[in-house]
């Protein structure tokens, strides 16, 4: 599995920028979480075994739990736990990493090999992944940044259009960046919708029974058990279960224990 190889100067750049942005020029905090960072780095390179891929991905949560977000740590972690033999764990990790590196070819791959080939990365378009053919282009977190850009861009242009001439010149270049900012806000609240309004998971067991009850009294939903790595969205919480649905609109419910949630 050559592709989960971790390229560490990606990641050391991606972290240095988060931890930037989360805890500022705070040398305690900084220096904690880079020693963790690097202790996960070294985990997986001197990894002997399963267990010792699975410290790495535990030392990349510990980032994760801090706030510091990036595909890069994700995209590590998903790593870690692919070699580990976690595989439903590894897809989760991936999934959340392609809302910052869409266009990563490496990552694609990755997920590809823990989806297995008969399944695909993409399901079924709906009508907005036509109207926002472009959106798997930028990053959900670029295109906020680009929409806030071009907001305050096109509040420029209008001022200038109030006082300097060519006046009609500076009105067209603010309402066509006005039309820019509805577009690229437009699929950034899209990708809000996908990436965090919905909860989706992953089953993280070798095989769980679906229910259709949250308790284990109920007949089987399915006539076969969910294998790990089976991708869902999860619609309802009740104590310990999880109602859920399948990509084929096929609901049930699932301990909460034995599914990754994200």
């Amino acid at each position: 599995m050559g592709s989960c190889a971790v390229s560490k100067t990606i990641v050391r750049l991606a972290v240095a920028a988060c931890l930037t942005a989360v805890v500022g020029c705070s040398a305690a905090p900084e220096g904690e979480l880079v020693r963790t960072y690097q202790r996960a780095l070294e985990a997986f390179d001197q990894a002997a075994g399963p267990e010792d891929y699975l410290r790495a991905a535990v030392l990349y949560q510990e980032i994760l739990d801090r706030g510091v977000v990036s595909g890069a740590l994700l995209y590590n972690q998903g790593n870690a736990y692919m070699r580990a033999g976690q595989r439903g764990r590894a897809i989760a990790c991936y999934r959340r990493a392609l809302a910052y590196r869409p266009r990563d070819p490496q990552l694609h791959a990755n997920l590809q090999l823990a989806l297995g080939a008969e399944s695909a990365i993409r399901g079924p378009r709906g009508l907005l992944d036509y109207v926002f053919f472009w959106h798997d282009w930028i990053s959900y977190p670029g295109k906020v940044r680009a929409a806030a850009a071009l907001a305050s861009l096109a509040f420029a242009f209008g001022i200038l259009a109030l006082f300097v001439p060519p006046r009609r010149v500076f009105r067209r270049a603010a309402w066509g960046t006005l039309v820019l900012t509805v577009i690229v806000a437009g699929s950034a609240a899209y990708d809000w919708h996908r990436f965090e309004r919905i909860q989706r998971g992953v089953v993280v067991r070798a095989e769980v029974v679906a229910r259709k009850g949250n308790a284990d009294s109920y007949d089987p939903a399915f006539t076969e058990p969910l294998k790990e790595g089976t991708e869902l969205r999860v619609v309802e919480r009740r104590g310990a279960w999880l109602q859920i649905q399948l990509a084929g609109g096929q609901t049930g419910w699932v301990p909460d224990a034995a599914v990754t949630t994200y």
